[in-house]
C-alpha cells in the first residue's frame, strides 16, 4: 500500500465545498483518507489576486502508483472547474498537489515528488505539520516540523473560521421541538446575537386555537408582517451573526395548514413580495421529532392555549415543514432529526451544525 501525502487548495467559488467534493473523489477513486489537517486560510501567493486560499493537507493510502495517481487528480481537479491557463498561480476552483509518495524521489516529465517548492510554503507545511509532524524529507532530511520552524515564507497562515462568513442562522422546526431552547444554546456558543420570535404578544393566538375557521386568515397575515417587521429591523442595525428561533418560511408553511386555498393564494402572494425584501438564511437547521415528544414538550412548557393542540394538527404541520424544507433554492438545511430529548442533546446538536458549517461554508 502506498502513502501519499496530499495538498488540496483553491480561492474561487465554494472553496470548503470544492475541497469536500475533491475529498470525496478522492476516496471514490483513488483511495482512502487516513488523516486530515485543519483548514487553513491565507492571501493568494505569488499572485496579486484579492481571493483568499484555503488549504488542506491530507493522507492517502492507495494502491495506485504514483503516475495513474497524477492522472486521477488532474482529472478529479476539470471535474470540478479547474481550468489551466498560462498565467503562473491564477485563481483556481482546486489544485491538488501530490507532497510525497511514500519516502520516494521522483523526477519524470510533469511530476516532481517531494514537491519541489513544498519547504518554501507555510500554507504547506501548516497544515501538513498538523498530520506528518515527524515525517522526514527525502531530500532535504529534514522533518516536517523542523522546516516550519526554519521556514522564511512570511505569508499568515491562519485556521479557516467559517462563522465570519455568515450573517444569519435560523432553527425551525414544529410546535414544541426545541428550537428557542436550541437557538439560545447556540448563540450562546457562537457568542453572538440570538433573535426570539416575539409571539407571546400576539393577542389573536388564543383566540385561534378557540376557533381557527375564524381566525386563522387574520393570525397567519399577523405574524407575516410581525416576522418581517423583526428582521428587516434586525439587519437594519445588526452586523453580527444573528442565531433565530423561526425562519420567515416558517408563515408559508403554518399557512398551508391553517388556509382556506382561496385564502392561502391571497396570502402566497403578499408572502412572496415581503420574502424578496429579506436577506436569505445562510443555514436553516430543521428540527424533527414524533408527535409524542412534541406532545410532551407542549405539555411541560405549560402554555394553556397550546394544551389542546390535537395530534391531527401536530402531524399536518409536520408534513408541511419536511415538504417546505426539501423545496427551499439557494438556501443550505441541516436535519437534525431528535428520537429523543437528553441532557446531552444541545452538546450533541451544537457539535453537529458545527461540523456542519466548518464543512460547508468558506
Amino acid at each position: 500500500m502506498n502513502v501519499a501525502f496530499l495538498c488540496l487548495g483553491g480561492n474561487i467559488g465554494n472553496r470548503t465545498e470544492n475541497i469536500n467534493a475533491g475529498k470525496k473523489a478522492i476516496e471514490l477513486l483513488l483511495g482512502k483518507i487516513v488523516s486530515q489537517s485543519g483548514i487553513y486560510e491565507t492571501a493568494a501567493w505569488g499572485s496579486d489576486s484579492k481571493n483568499n486560499y484555503l488549504n488542506q493537507v491530507i493522507q492517502v493510502h492507495t494502491k495506485l502508483p504514483v503516475k495513474k495517481l497524477l492522472s486521477g487528480l488532474l482529472q478529479i481537479e476539470k471535474k470540478l472547474g479547474r481550468k489551466r491557463n498560462s498565467t503562473k498561480n491564477s485563481d483556481r476552483t482546486l489544485d491538488i498537489d501530490i507532497l510525497f509518495f511514500n519516502s520516494e524521489v521522483i523526477e519524470q516529465k510533469g511530476l516532481q515528488v517531494p514537491h519541489p517548492r513544498l519547504h518554501e510554503r507555510n500554507f504547506v507545511l501548516k497544515p501538513l505539520n498538523d498530520i506528518a509532524g515527524g515525517v522526514t524529507h527525502p531530500v532535504l532530511k529534514k522533518t516536517v516540523s523542523t522546516l516550519l520552524k526554519n521556514s522564511k515564507d512570511t505569508l499568515a497562515v491562519k485556521q479557516h473560521d467559517p462563522i465570519k462568513n455568515l450573517q444569519y442562522i435560523c432553527i425551525e422546526g414544529n410546535i414544541g421541538s426545541g428550537k428557542s431552547t436550541l437557538a439560545q444554546a447556540l448563540a450562546k456558543n457562537l457568542q453572538t446575537l440570538y433573535l426570539p420570535e416575539e409571539f407571546e404578544d400576539n393577542l389573536l393566538l388564543p383566540l385561534f386555537y378557540e376557533n381557527k375557521k375564524l381566525f386563522a386568515f387574520p393570525l397567519e397575515y399577523s405574524f407575516l408582517l410581525a416576522r418581517f417587521n423583526q428582521l428587516q429591523q434586525v439587519f437594519k442595525t445588526e452586523k453580527k451573526l444573528i442565531i433565530s428561533d423561526y425562519s420567515i418560511y416558517k408563515c408559508l408553511w403554518f399557512a398551508k395548514v391553517n388556509l382556506t386555498p382561496k385564502n392561502y393564494s391571497l396570502f402566497k402572494k403578499q408572502f412572496k413580495i415581503m420574502l424578496d425584501q429579506l436577506p436569505k438564511p445562510d443555514l436553516i437547521i430543521y428540527l424533527s421529532t414524533s408527535t409524542e415528544n412534541l406532545k410532551q414538550n407542549i405539555k411541560k412548557r405549560g402554555r394553556k392555549y397550546e394544551q389542546g393542540i390535537s395530534d391531527g394538527y401536530l402531524n399536518a404541520v409536520s408534513a408541511q415543514f419536511d415538504k417546505g424544507i426539501t423545496k427551499l433554492k439557494n438556501v443550505k438545511t441541516l436535519h437534525l432529526p431528535l428520537s429523543a430529548y437528553h441532557r446531552g442533546l444541545e452538546t450533541d446538536s451544537i457539535r453537529k451544525i458545527n461540523n456542519f458549517i466548518k464543512e460547508n461554508f468558506g
